[in-house]
């Protein structure tokens, strides 16, 4: 029951505070993340200091039933699910062809994206506590782009089919790539001492780059058999069918190294063809008025506002990440072709974090790689780039429209 009331909670604080983002004329992701925020840290110290206070027993087994650690497991279903929904809905705003038309641009991004912020993210946390296996972890964590962040930031401008919205959403996907490389370097040399061989980081690629090449070029033949074998289903069946075909897709991604959001995104994008304009819709209304408000609202939670996760090395953290995400994809964004009005866009859209980045900081801290501390400081990052990012889109976005400076499609 407690699990129940928690969601419940957690929704409402969400799409209140959605709102007045959205009255405030902010993107009402911004709003999802500080009610998560408000609800969770901020909620759980007030109730701490009240049973400091007056000491009511049932005070205490109420902070400590949401303790978001322990609260993780019993949700961790449905946030996957949340982020595979939503995922899916998004790739629903996507077309193949401008997907594919947009991908030497994402490549270029992405590749000098990773490298500068894992430069700026190892070189000053070397420096700040020396020891250079958890700055490796840390320069990793910091080159990654939170792909459903990006995604919701740009749809809510409407501004997913230009080019620097195309070039976001391309590099953030091989950003993930990348950062399953990564993750697997630090943890084998964690572990055994020696960085894993060519030929296991080669294999792990060469799967995730036959899944993406599958999905866009294969996938959509498939899907149109399997639709067209199934039309004498009722509309509520053919809902029930596709969302099991986005839960495959995400499923065929875990599979091959990849994150569940990533196949559920491209699933969406080869399924936008097939699928009728009503069922997208019905999708969309749950997508985005239920398990988005509860996937964004969870990342504001999951902060922790302790005093080892607020030291110097937050601000260092958050500002190396921020430059070397803002000049790295930039930089390759101009390389590419664009214009430096959307290279800078480009930049700040790619400091979206909060999804991929967490569950690495998970997986290093069960691993032993880094402590709690250390996992509140990247988790506290998270949650202030999260806010920050969809804002600062939003407002460069609006005043570079406004001059005519964004080219207005993906290809």
């Amino acid at each position: 029951m407690i699990v129940f009331i928690f969601i419940m909670l957690l929704l409402a604080a969400s799409l209140l505070f959605g709102k007045i983002a959205e009255r405030m004329e902010q993107p009402p992701i911004v709003g999802n993340i500080i009610g998560g925020i408000v609800f969770g840290p901020l909620f759980l110290a007030l109730l701490k200091w009240l049973y400091g206070m007056i000491e009511i027993p049932d005070i205490k087994v109420l902070y400590t039933l949401l303790d978001p650690d322990l609260m993780a497991p019993e949700v961790e279903f449905l946030l996957d699910f949340s982020v595979v929904v939503l995922m899916f809905a998004s790739g629903f705003e996507t077309r193949i062809r401008d997907f594919i038309a947009s991908f030497r641009r994402g490549i270029v991004t992405a590749s000098i994206g990773v490298v500068l912020p894992f430069a700026l993210g190892f070189i000053g946390t070397y420096l700040y506590l020396g020891d250079w296996i958890i700055s490796l972890y840390v320069g990793g964590a910091l080159s990654i782009t939170a792909v459903a962040l990006s995604v919701a930031s740009l749809i809510n401008i409407d501004a997913i089919h230009t080019r620097f919205g195309m070039t976001i959403i391309n590099a953030a996907i091989v950003d993930d790539i990348i950062g399953i490389l990564l993750l697997t370097v630090i943890l084998s040399i964690s572990r055994t001492g020696r960085v894993p061989g060519v030929s296991f980081l080669l294999g792990i690629f060469v799967l995730a780059v036959i899944f993406v090449l599958f999905v866009l070029f294969l996938s959509p033949m498939l899907l149109k058999l399997i639709y067209r074998r199934s039309r004498e289903l009722r509309s509520t069946e053919g809902l029930g069918i596709t969302i099991l075909v986005a839960a495959l897709f995400g499923f065929i991604a875990h599979i091959m190294g990849l994150h569940l959001m990533i196949g559920a995104f491209l699933g969406g994008m080869a399924v936008r063809e097939t699928l009728s304009k009503r069922v997208q819709q019905s999708i969309k209304k749950w997508a985005f008025g239920f398990f988005a408000p509860i996937f964004f609202a969870y990342v504001g939670y999951s902060v922790t506002l302790s005093g080892a996760a607020i030291s110097p090395l937050l601000p260092l953290i958050i500002v190396l990440g921020f430059i070397g995400k803002v000049f790295g994809a930039g930089i390759g964004a101009k390389i590419s072709g664009l214009k430096w009005s959307e290279s800078l866009l480009v930049g700040l859209g790619m400091n979206g974090r909060a999804a991929v980045d967490l569950i690495l900081a998970s997986v290093a801290l069960n691993a032993g790689m880094i402590g709690r501390d250390l996992f509140s400081v990247l988790v506290l990052n998270a949650g202030v780039m999260a806010v920050l990012t969809p804002i600062l889109i939003k407002a460069t976005y609006k005043r570079f429209s406004k001059r005519g400076w964004i080219e207005g499609n993906g290809s």
